[in-house]
């Protein structure tokens, strides 16, 4: 059979370089024999390609990935290839069809999603296919009937990830999305998040399968170094650092030591290649674990602060974490010689100015290398997303139709209120970095060229005493920022 997978991220709120559920799921059907493609759109230029993609490949199955600020687009596509090839079967998956299910009874043109963890679940709906049986009879499959949509159950958590094959990296383009793009190599080696942030779809997608918490599961050490190694042996002079973006670095100390150990042995001795990781800050209350990070060539700790006023951060978005415990982590990083990155939401229901300026303040004092932002977008199925729509606290108009997600809000706020967030958002490094600082020099100095109109010839100046090695001096890469994941 053909199947085609695809990905949308227009106007999407930074660019999504590679998708590593979905890469996953491409390895499962090219590992069954199928003619497999993707195709990603960025634009909605992109419709055209997509319609030519439609008719060339004829593919028997297309398979969209969806987050909810997405699924406009997705609707749209699916309506697409069905006008296309009407016998062609359409289906959705991703953390939006897992914690909205209902969302299918916004159109005709997706014949089902496949919910929850569906590696074992795409090889099953593949075979019924291939073999002419009932396709909806899938496990984790949820389709509509009669004006209601039926939920198949789901099967078991894989708990073993090494069972599972390596994202594909070929038939997906890593490469071109990822390296060559960006400079990073971006790796995911777990799943889960033990921690119940009320904004962040962990605890729902817990909830989906009976568990207490969505405790992490995660590969063995061997396979995650030795995929590091495939990509940084071919690419490793086009690589800046490597990314491991798990929601959090490893499931217990003696994992990440023996990462370490191997990491260290194997690609920073060997390439010189440093890395980045996501913690908690209640992992940096000691120096313990960063030291080993150090040691094996760490140079970055990816936080979430989110928000600077306690009482907001623990009572509404559940993070338990004291203003202490932060400024510990943060002071330990930067004594082992760790860059930091703290990254923000703001834009809450409820939220005051004063709350705002407490989290810039608390961003100022803890000397971070690097600091983000993003607004508040309510995500269904997460507990803080559901209290919005429950208490028609969000524009539905402006929800049902935007893809700008964590760049503006969809709440219901005052014409002030929206422009006194977007105040903060827009003007964020300027109001956390000091103008004495080196980053806040940067930052107003680029505002200065912007304002000016040249920013764009300075940096190709800039890029071309680089490639000539005419100075050593590098300015700090873009970051992308995955505040929790999105639903």
């Amino acid at each position: 059979m053909k199947v085609l997978f695809i990905y949308t991220n227009i106007d999407g709120f930074h660019y999504d370089n590679y998708h590593f559920g979905l890469a996953t799921l491409v390895s499962v059907t090219k590992n069954l024999g199928h003619d497999t493609e993707v195709f990603i759109l960025t634009k909605r230029e992109d419709y055209a390609i997509f319609a030519t993609k439609i008719n060339d490949f004829k593919p028997d199955i297309v398979g969209f990935s969806s987050v909810s600020s997405q699924y406009m687009f997705v609707k749209d596509l699916a309506k697409m290839a069905k006008n296309i090839l009407p016998n062609i079967i359409t289906i959705a998956g991703g953390v939006h069809p897992t914690l909205s299910p209902d969302s299918l009874l916004e159109t005709n043109f997706i014949d089902g999603f496949l919910m929850g963890e569906s590696e074992l679940a795409l090889e099953e709906f593949l075979y019924k296919i291939d073999n002419g049986l009932p396709y909806k009879d899938t496990d984790n499959f949820a389709y509509v009937k009669d004006g209601k949509v039926i939920r198949n159950k789901l099967k078991k958590l894989v708990e073993d990830l090494d069972t599972l094959p390596i994202p594909d990296k070929d038939i997906y383009p890593y490469y071109r999305h990822s390296i060559k793009h960006t400079r990073q190599a971006p790796f995911f080696f777990t799943r889960g998040c033990p921690y119940t942030c009320t904004y962040c779809m962990n605890q729902s997608f817990a909830d989906l399968y009976n568990r207490k918490r969505n405790y992490p599961r995660h590969r063995s050490v061997e396979p995650c170094i030795q995929e590091i190694e495939q990509v940084v042996e071919k690419y490793h002079k086009e690589i800046d650092y490597v990314f491991i973006g798990d929601d959090i670095f490893g499931p217990n100390f003696e994992w990440r030591k023996e990462f370490c150990d191997q990491y260290k042995e194997r690609i920073w001795n060997k390439y010189n290649m440093k890395f980045m990781v996501l913690l908690r800050v209640e992992m940096c209350k000691n120096e313990k674990l960063l030291k080993v990070l150090k040691d094996a060539g760490a140079f970055r700790i990816f936080f979430g602060v989110e928000s600077g006023d306690e009482a907001q951060r623990r009572e509404v978005l559940d993070r338990q974490m004291t203003d202490e415990t932060i400024y510990k982590a943060f002071a330990n990083c930067h004594k082992n010689g760790l860059e930091t990155l703290a990254v923000n939401i703001i834009g809450f229901p409820d939220e005051t100015e004063e709350m705002i300026k407490r989290t810039v303040s608390l961003n100022r004092s803890l000397g971070m290398t690097h600091s983000g932002v993003n607004v508040f977008y309510p995500y269904r199925g997460t507990p803080l997303g559901d209290f919005c729509f429950e208490n028609d606290l969000v524009d539905l108009d402006k929800f049902n139709s935007f893809s700008n997600e964590r760049r503006e809000s969809v709440l219901r706020f005052s014409k002030e209120r929206n422009k006194m967030i977007m105040k903060y958002y827009n003007n964020w490094d300027s109001y956390v970095h000091p103008f004495w600082s080196q980053r806040g020099f940067q930052v107003r100095y680029k505002k200065v060229l912007r304002n000016l109109g040249i920013i764009d010839e300075v940096k190709a100046v800039y890029k071309y005493i680089l490639k000539s090695n005419l100075i050593n001096y590098k300015l700090p890469n873009k970051i992308g920022f995955r505040p929790g994941r999105s639903a």
